[in-house]
């Protein structure tokens, strides 16, 4: 019996080149992937960047990305702390304050108006960053404004009135709860303290304008 001989075939056609490989395989392996996420802050600012057309144009989408990131809203809880605090220790301390019982009310209506101011406040510097860069327009904004001013314009009456009552009794406050002119010293130094830093920071703005 006469052993079978093998043929082997040689292909005429040279190897693939190997660097031709890999860059086939690694662009076959970059078009399968997504394209990267834009939901981060950075990924945002870049891709306004790009998207924007001058100077101006970029200012506007950044104000306008910073509305909606986590920026915003931290910003807007240290604002709104100081008022959320005057409504807890208002209404804590609201029957602990018998030389006026308007300090502790004071401190409750004087925390709900500004925190209201805060939230509309912001809600339209938002709103109006978007309707800029969207070349948009609405009487809307004008309403919200108004708003607020007649919001600031019972802020500052009320803080007026605040003035007269708690510095009329600095002299003869008391901390003893028999007394009659008592007043519980953390409503009471609070709604203090709150009023004279205020006029603190109103010196430091006339100050800082006639310089």
């Amino acid at each position: 019996m006469e052993p079978k001989e093998t043929q082997i075939t040689m292909d005429s056609n040279p190897p693939p080149n190997y660097a031709a490989a890999m860059g086939s395989s690694i662009q076959q392996s970059q078009d399968n992937e997504s394209p990267p996420p834009y939901n981060t802050l950075f990924s945002q600012l870049q891709r306004a960047k790009e998207e924007s057309s001058n100077p101006g144009d970029y200012a506007l989408r950044v104000c306008a990305i910073m509305c909606g990131s986590i920026f915003i809203t931290v910003l807007f809880a240290i604002s709104s702390a100081i008022p959320i605090t005057m409504i807890v220790i208002g209404a804590i301390y609201k029957d602990e304050c018998t030389i006026d019982s308007r300090i502790p009310i004071w401190l409750i209506v004087s925390g709900a108006f500004s925190l209201l101011s805060t939230v509309i406040r912001t809600s339209q510097n938002c709103y109006s960053m978007c309707k800029k860069r969207e070349n948009q327009e609405n009487g809307q904004y004008k309403k919200k404004n108004f708003l607020v001013s007649i919001i600031e314009l019972f802020i500052f009456v009320w803080f007026i009135c605040g003035n007269f009552w708690v510095y009329s009794v600095k002299s003869v406050v008391s901390d003893d709860p028999l007394s009659g002119n008592y007043c519980h010293s953390t409503c009471y130094y609070f709604a203090f303290w709150i009023i004279t830093i205020s006029w603190i920071f109103v010196g430091l703005f006339c100050f800082e304008i006639l310089l």
